[in-house]
C-alpha cells in the first residue's frame, strides 16, 4: 500500500468514526498521523508490554515479520576513525559512535585485541548494565568486563558533531588488557517518514499497513474528541 492509499483508507475509516462531523485534516497533517502511527506500531512490536499478548520483538512468526524490513547491522571500527571524542570515557572504555537510523539494538559482539595471545582475537558478546550496576560491579573481579563479556552504558550524544549532526554513542567497557577491535550491531532502524504529498510509502511490511492506519485514525479521532482519546489508546494497546 503506498502513501496515497493509506490517506485514503485513513480518510475512509476516519469519516466512519467520527460520523463525518469531524473537520478535515490536511495531507501534512495525515503524514504527521501516519508516522506516529508508524513509530508507535514499531515500539509496541518491539515492547512485550507495549501489545495485546506480550509478545516480545522475536516471539512469534509474525512478529519476526513485523519489523523485518528495519532491520540493519553495522560495524563499527575502534580508534579515532569511529568516535574522535573521548573525553570521560570510562578506564578501559571506549565510545563508539552509532549509525544515524539506530532505534533499538537487537544483538550486539565485539571483536577484541590483547597483547595476551589466548585473549586476541577474541567475538565475545555485549552485556548492556545500567551506571548503577557499573559503579556496583567496577571492583569487583567476580562480575566486571573479562575474556567473555564487554559492559555497554548508554552515554550522551556527542555535541561536539555541530547542532545537526549530533551522534548517538555507546560506551564500551573491556576487560583488563583487552581492547575493541570491532563492534558488531545488529539493530532496529527508525522507519522511513512516510509523505502523502511526495506519494513515500511505509517500508514496513504490506501485511501491516492497515494496523498502522488504524493507529493514526485512533489518534486522530482523539485529537478532534479529547474525550474520547483514552478510549482510543487503550484500544491501540490492546491491538494485534
Amino acid at each position: 500500500m503506498n502513501a496515497l492509499e493509506m490517506k485514503q483508507e485513513f480518510l475512509t475509516l476516519y469519516d466512519k468514526v467520527t460520523n463525518q462531523a469531524a473537520p478535515g485534516y490536511t495531507n501534512s497533517e495525515i503524514s504527521i498521523f501516519l508516522n506516529k502511527a508508524q513509530l508507535q506500531f514499531v515500539k509496541n512490536r518491539y515492547n512485550f508490554k507495549g501489545n495485546a499478548y506480550n509478545e516480545g520483538f522475536e516471539e512469534t512468526e509474525k512478529r519476526r515479520k513485523d519489523l523485518a524490513e528495519l532491520t540493519r547491522n553495522a560495524e563499527l571500527t575502534g580508534g579515532t576513525t569511529n568516535s574522535s571524542s573521548q573525553t570521560g570515557v570510562s578506564p578501559n572504555g571506549e565510545f563508539f559512535d552509532l549509525p544515524d537510523d539506530l532505534l533499538y539494538a537487537l544483538r550486539e559482539e565485539v571483536l577484541t585485541t590483547s597483547s595476551t595471545a589466548c585473549y586476541d582475537a577474541l567475538r565475545i558478546r555485549v552485556k548492556p548494565i545500567t551506571h548503577d550496576e557499573y559503579a556496583i560491579e567496577v571492583n569487583n573481579p567476580f562480575a566486571k568486563p573479562d575474556k567473555s563479556v564487554v559492559w555497554r552504558l548508554d552515554i550522551s550524544r556527542d555535541l561536539t558533531q555541530g547542532a545537526n549532526n549530533e551522534k548517538k554513542r555507546h560506551e564500551l567497557i573491556a576487560g583488563t588488557g583487552m581492547t575493541v577491535n570491532k563492534y558488531y550491531l545488529r539493530y532496529l532502524r527508525v522507519p522511513t517518514i512516510i509523505n502523502v504529498d511526495t506519494n513515500v510509502s511505509s517500508e514496513i511490511n504490506d501485511e501491516v499497513h492497515g494496523e498502522i492506519i488504524d493507529y493514526a485514525v485512533r489518534i486522530a479521532t482523539g485529537i478532534t474528541d479529547p474525550q474520547a482519546y483514552p478510549i482510543k489508546i487503550k484500544e491501540q494497546q490492546g491491538s494485534e
